[in-house]
């Protein structure tokens, strides 16, 4: 018989048939010795994106004005992955402000006893309606923005998808195997709502996900630099595989 195996990728994540699971562990910014930073400091950064971003015409025809939150992680490498906008403005800036992140040269890793680690960096920018953006004073680079979390942290939710998530039957038989992509909004009360597949596998894989995200407890939801709760897109990627 074959292995059951169920797999949640939120950054690289296993479960599992049975309760088991793994994963590397990716750290906050304020639990490694030496914090990931791009190359020359946050001076250069500042310089890197006020050559690099673009004000989407668009925003700038319709005056649009406002902060991009984004998130993503350091690799070890100083590559930046799983790149997400937490909360958007529109469109337009949206897509600019991730181009210009996927495009980012790589960072300095953070450091945990003298070896580089994976760690979790958020990033708000800002664009006026003048047209411009990123200047030093409207682009910033800190991790005083929260993204929101799964109540005890990722460990906690390893375990709540390990009891919770179900093989389909069908899927099974018919070795249907990939990735199911949910995106949902995590309220300012930490309810889920907006819950949907935003890239499906099959019928029943998409709505053993969607069950199992809908009956999450409450998340803890994200915050600004004022310390102010905000609503939050999140994406999370389900895989079902079969070894």
């Amino acid at each position: 018989m074959k292995k059951l195996m169920i797999l949640l990728m939120l950054s690289a994540i296993m479960l599992a048939g049975s309760a088991e699971s793994y994963a590397q562990k990716v750290y906050d910014f304020v639990s490694v010795d030496k914090t990931p930073q791009y190359p020359g400091g946050m001076a250069k950064f500042y310089q890197y994106l006020g050559a690099n971003i673009k004000y989407p015409a668009e925003a700038k025809a319709n005056k649009t004005s406002g902060k991009v939150f984004l998130s993503f992680i350091v690799e070890e490498s100083g590559k930046l992955s799983n790149i997400q906008v937490i909360r958007g403005l529109s469109k337009e800036t949206n897509a600019e402000a991730i181009r210009v992140l996927q495009a980012s040269p790589k960072w300095n890793p953070g450091m945990v006893n003298g070896k580089p680690v994976q760690v979790k960096y958020n990033l708000s920018i800002n664009f006026d309606a003048n047209g411009s953006a990123n200047s030093k004073k409207s682009a910033l680079g800190n991790n005083k923005i929260k993204s929101p979390v799964f109540p005890g942290g990722q460990p906690k939710l390893f375990s709540y998808l390990a009891k919770t998530l179900k093989y389909p039957t069908i899927a099974k038989k018919n070795n249907v195997q990939g990735k199911v992509l949910i995106s949902f909004v995590v309220e300012i009360d930490g309810s889920l709502s907006n819950i949907q597949v935003a890239k499906g596998l099959s019928k029943e894989t998409d709505a053993e996900a969607l069950r199992a995200v809908k009956n999450s407890p409450k998340w803890v939801p994200a915050f600004d630099e004022s310390g102010k709760p905000f609503r939050a897109k999140c994406d999370l990627p389900v895989n079902f595989k079969l070894s």
